[in-house]
């Protein structure tokens, strides 16, 4: 199954919308652990799978960090 456009564009996490890391994180999201959530401040977050870039499309390679789910929820399909 071919993977639908909209799921291989890039999103831009803000340094408080993910963990473990500084700045601003643009990747490709493959894909979310949604039977994961993690509670962390009294927020929700899962852990997400991807292909980071540059803000100019170089591909950094892959990276697993964990967002909050106010940013993944126009992401999740049921």
């Amino acid at each position: 199954m071919a993977r639908d456009d909209a799921e291989r564009r890039v999103w831009t996490f803000d340094e408080n919308d993910y963990l473990y890391g500084a700045g601003a994180l643009l990747m490709i999201v493959e894909s979310v652990d949604w039977s994961r959530p993690r509670v962390r401040d009294g927020e929700t977050w899962y852990d997400v799978q991807g292909v980071e870039v540059t803000s100019d499309g170089r591909v950094v390679g892959p990276r697993l960090t964990t967002v909050k789910a106010s940013r993944l929820r126009t992401t999740k399909h049921h």
